[in-house]
C-alpha cells in the first residue's frame, strides 16, 4: 500500500508529495499507536475505540499542520476507519485508502481547504 498510495498521491497532486505521505504516516504512525494503546489496556490484539482515539491524537494534528483543514479530517476519517475490520480487507489497506480519497476530493471539490 505505502508504494501505491504515494504514486497515486503523487500523480492526483501534480507533483505535491504530501498527498501519499499523509495517508502512509497515518498508516503506519497511526496504527501503531492503537497498537501500543491495545497492549497497554488489554493486552490482546483487539479494537478499540481507545486505540481510535489515540490515533486521531496523532493524526489529526500531523494531518492540520501539513495540509490544513482537509488534513485534520483526513486524519479524523481514518481513525474511524481504523476501527472497523472489513475481512479479507486489512485496515492497512483501508486506513490510507480513506484517507487519500478525502484528499483527492478535496482538491478536486473544495481546493481551498488545502493548504498547501
Amino acid at each position: 500500500m505505502w508504494g501505491f498510495v504515494l504514486a497515486l498521491g503523487w500523480l492526483a497532486s501534480g507533483g505535491n508529495f504530501w498527498f501519499g505521505v499523509l495517508p502512509v504516516l497515518f498508516m503506519s504512525v497511526g496504527d501503531a499507536v492503537t497498537g501500543i494503546v491495545r497492549n497497554i489496556l488489554y493486552k490482546r490484539r483487539t479494537k478499540s475505540w481507545w486505540g481510535n482515539l489515540a490515533m486521531a491524537v496523532f493524526s489529526v494534528p500531523v494531518g492540520a499542520a501539513v495540509l490544513g483543514v482537509v488534513g485534520a479530517l483526513a486524519g479524523a476519517i481514518s481513525s474511524i476507519v481504523e476501527h472497523f475490520e472489513s475481512n479479507p480487507v486489512d485496515d492497512n489497506i483501508t486506513v490510507p485508502l480513506s484517507a487519500f480519497l478525502v484528499l483527492v476530493l478535496a482538491k478536486f471539490s473544495a481546493p481551498w481547504l488545502l493548504s498547501i
